[in-house]
């Protein structure tokens, strides 16, 4: 048995092998000791005190899809071997294999999903310095190819994906930007492969092997970065026994030119999906968003959230069919009433077609066929083109749900191949089977009842064993009557067992019609799931209609209770609003009423507005209730203001908070820096900018000369629309220069030394941050903040400097934008210094002069 394991999990030695044995999953060796630290099981061994000992540990079958999602989650490869043959009448050992192969990103059972989150196969390609990339998800069936020009645009589209497991060329290992995405996803899982699964002709076959169509058909020809990438995701799943036809739909070639791009600096800092502070998902926008109500709804709502659109006029489709739904709440209440009714559609159909899925599956198919009428019924007078195309494209299903509901019980079992599966009437044999088992007692009765008339005996009883089958059991007292046509079959303390020929042949009827019964069901179970399988096409494209529908109702409704009005796209780089609420604070944050700002971005004489004012004003939240305003507008949602006027932005930068990155030897400052410079090289005057404190990280001259800098390149060379916020008051003269910079600052009350905050941004510069203020509302003691409020006095009154003599007084500190003026004829007598006619001895002696000076 050894060997045989052995053979096996040579050919799986990347996995963790469950090889069944009767009713259990064993695993061995380092399998064994790995799995029991995982699943938390008692390792032991066979031959324990010997020098052969084989460590093992196992897991119930029945029980063992729990384990199996668990070893998933953490990352592992889940390698399933099963007995090819009864062991009834296997000769020698069982013969075994592996049927299937699990990994983090090859999972159809839902226990392991996520119905909110997709879970995603990628592949990546690389190719002259640019790269293909394949995703999938197989419990769906979608399957994606995209291409990118370079590591870091395609860094932040596998972050943004967030996939469970990745395929990589083994040449990528130790490449910064896969060390990069390693890092930010721990639980992902990397696979390196070799070179033969790149090839372009395996690839090729692989295409026309599962979708019946060679590259041209299907848009690939001549795109080898995208090709080669898919064919490599194909090949792995062929690998792990899951590839079938059917299981994904055909390629979409997704082109990234449709999507704004959002990095991931970007998506942490708005807290999309999850929050900064905790890392959980409530208190993220998607949270306040996702009011949906199936599965399928709330994954493509995550989707449009991650890839806001750039056509106008697909967002205006999306904006028209939400603007309908909001202003009509019967239809919108009729419509959720139905959509809470349907099951997750694209992952029960790809469990029918990887033949995973069970008779309530087909069960939970059917009676979704029920619902979908009542939908289209409700759809029928709409008026945006969306809702009228929606429409169009749901399928009631009802031959389907006819045929799932006339083949199976309305409650059928989980088991399979255990029976009760099958309505009576569906097939006359199964019927008589049925008939037959039913029956039995009853017989068996009316036999036992008639023996004991023909013998005499009354205490004469027919008993079923598991071991002899059914007997006439006779007890001692009564051996003499015994006929001798009974064959004895056991003899016990109290009674004999016999049987007869009649009997005998009763019992092989009555077993024989159960197995052959449980059998012809699950053949008649296999067939309707393989007839439904065959309509995957038709289910897929009703799931895709109903998960639009689902989103553009959750996003009417949300517009609806909190009066979101519709904002108007325009291709001028502009951001206009008028009463703007960050869509999240406005909801959590209770203390206050909170208050609504207007804000008025172009590309001209308006781009880049420098937003000062004391911490906790209120400049980070009106950042980023412009940034989230742009971004749900080019979803297609409604937004939190009276009005808005929204230009298409290419890409949403953020520079906001503090983080390292110590593992990499990166301090706040290089990781702010570094931030600072992916923004400068890729923003384009289409993009939207959010810097919040640029250069607070080094020294103050450092940090202002920093910060002035990366606004003048702002606005003079990129001209993109900025939101610049800082607490260094010197930038705001820039205005005087800068023509499309306009200052403006968070407003605050101040009386007898204590300052309340406004939260309304107002035109103008402030020379204050108010900072002792703050401390001082903190909690700092007394003591500090009357020392700080000292500090503070002598250094703006410049008679003290930053030093460890500052106590003693000294000279004032120079000011980094008007020079000092004795410095300044030292500069110029230098300048002007006769190096042609001077002596080596002047020369001394000015030096010596200037030593003096100085």
């Amino acid at each position: 048995m050894i060997r045989q394991y052995l053979s096996v999990k040579e050919k799986h030695r990347d996995a963790i092998l469950l090889y069944r044995l009767g009713d259990f999953y064993e695993m061995f060796f380092d399998d064994a000791r790995e799995a029991s630290k995982a699943l938390d099981l008692t390792l032991t061994s066979r031959n324990k005190n010997s020098d052969d000992a084989v460590p093992l540990c196992g897991i119930p079958v029945v029980a063992a899809q729990n384990y199996i999602s668990r070893l998933l989650s953490l990352g592992h490869k889940v390698a399933i071997c099963e007995q090819l043959e009864d062991p009834k009448f296997a000769k020698g050992i069982v013969k075994r294999d592996v049927v299937k192969v699990l990994t983090p990103g090859v999972v159809f059972d839902p226990e392991c999903l996520s119905g909110k989150e997709n879970n995603f196969l990628a592949a990546v390609f690389p190719d002259g310095g640019g790269f293909g990339l394949a995703t999938c998800d197989v419990s769906t069936g979608s399957f994606r190819l995209s291409e990118f020009e370079n590591a870091s645009f395609l860094k932040d589209e596998i972050l943004r994906l967030e996939p469970r497991e990745i395929l990589l060329h083994e040449n990528l290992k130790g490449e910064g930007w896969v060390e990069a995405i390693r890092s930010s996803l721990p639980s992902l899982r990397l696979n390196f492969l070799g070179g033969w699964h790149f090839d372009a002709d395996f690839s090729r076959d692989f295409y026309v092997k599962f979708f019946q169509a060679d590259l041209p058909v299907l848009g690939l020809s001549g795109r080898e970065r995208l090709s080669r990438a898919g064919g490599v995701l194909l090949a792995y799943l062929a690998e792990a026994k899951i590839l079938r036809e059917g299981l994904l739909v055909r390629p979409e070639i997704v082109e990234t030119s449709r999507f704004m791009v959002l990095d991931c600096a970007a998506k942490k800092n708005l807290e999309l999906v999850r929050t900064q502070t905790e890392g959980g998902f409530d208190g993220s926008l998607l949270w306040l968003l996702d009011r949906t109500e199936t599965s399928m709804g709330s994954r493509l709502l995550r989707e449009w959230l991650h890839h806001p659109l750039l056509d106008i006029s697909a967002i205006e489709l999306r904006l028209s069919a939400v603007a309908e739904l909001k202003a009509n709440p019967e239809l919108l209440g009729s419509i959720r009433g139905s959509l809470i009714s349907i099951p997750d559609l694209p992952r029960i159909i790809n469990r029918v077609v990887a033949e995973e899925g069970t008779a309530r599956d087909l069960i939970s198919l059917a009676d979704s066929s029920n619902v979908i009428p009542s939908l289209l019924e409700a759809l029928s007078g709409v008026l945006s083109p969306l809702l009228s195309l929606l429409r169009g494209g749901l399928d009631p299903l009802t031959d389907i749900g006819e045929k799932i509901t006339g083949t199976l019980v309305d409650s059928p079992p989980l088991p399979l191949k255990e029976g009760g599966l099958i309505r009576d009437g569906v097939m006359a044999e199964l019927d008589c089977l049925r008939d037959i088992e039913r029956n039995g007692k009853s017989t068996i009765s009316a036999m036992e009842a008639s023996e004991r008339a023909s013998t005499g005996i009354s205490s004469l009883k027919i008993r079923y064993n598991q071991v002899f089958g059914y007997t006439i059991e006779v007890t001692h007292t009564h051996r003499e009557k015994i006929p001798s046509h009974y064959i004895r079959r056991q003899t016990l303390s109290n009674v004999e067992r016999f049987i007869t020929p009649e009997l005998k042949e009763y019992e092989d009827k009555v077993l024989g019609a159960g197995e052959r019964g449980r059998e012809l069901e699950y053949e008649i179970f296999c067939r309707l799931r393989g007839e439904v399988a065959s309509a995957a096409e038709r289910v897929r494209k009703t799931a895709e209609a109903l998960s639009t529908l689902d989103a553009l109702t959750a996003l009417a409704d949300l517009a609806r209770e909190r009066n979101y009005s519709r904002p108007r796209i325009v291709g001028e780089p502009i951001l206009e609003i008028r009463k703007g609420r960050h869509p999240v604070v406005e909801v959590l944050y209770r203390e206050e009423p909170f208050v609504p700002n207007d804000l008025s971005i172009n590309g001209t004489d308006r781009r880049l507005i420098l937003i000062t004012g004391p911490n906790m004003a209120g400049k980070s939240t009106v950042m980023r209730q412009a940034a989230l305003i742009t971004l749900m507008a080019q979803i297609g949602s409604f937004v939190p203001a009276e009005e808005a006027v929204v230009g298409i932005a290419d890409r949403i930068f953020t520079r906001i908070g503090a983080s390292d990155f110590l593992q990499k030897g990166q301090s706040t400052f290089m990781v702010e820096m570094l931030e600072t410079a992916a923004i400068l090289h890729q923003a384009t005057p289409k993009s939207l900018i959010l810097l919040d404190e640029i250069g607070r990280g080094t020294s103050t001259f450092d940090g202002v000369a920093i910060a002035w800098a990366v606004c003048e390149t702002i606005h003079d060379k990129i001209r993109a629309r900025t939101l610049f916020a800082t607490h260094y008051h010197e930038l705001t003269d820039l205005s005087a220069t800068a023509e499309g910079l306009k200052n403006y600052q968070m407003a605050v009350a101040e009386s007898g030394g204590e300052i309340r905050f406004l939260r309304e941004l107002r035109e103008g510069g402030t020379n204050r941050s108010y900072g002792v203020q703050v401390a001082s509302m903190a909690g700092l003691p007394r003591e500090t903040v009357a020392r700080a409020r000292e500090i503070l006095k002598l250094l703006e009154e410049k008679d003290l400097a930053f030093s460890s003599s500052a106590k003693k007084g000294g000279d004032p500190q120079p000011s980094l934008f008007e020079p000092d003026p004795r410095t300044e004829s030292l500069l110029n007598e230098i300048k002007n210094l006769p190096l042609d006619s001077l002596t080596p001895l002047e020369a001394l002696n000015f030096l010596a002069r200037i030593k003096q000076d100085l």
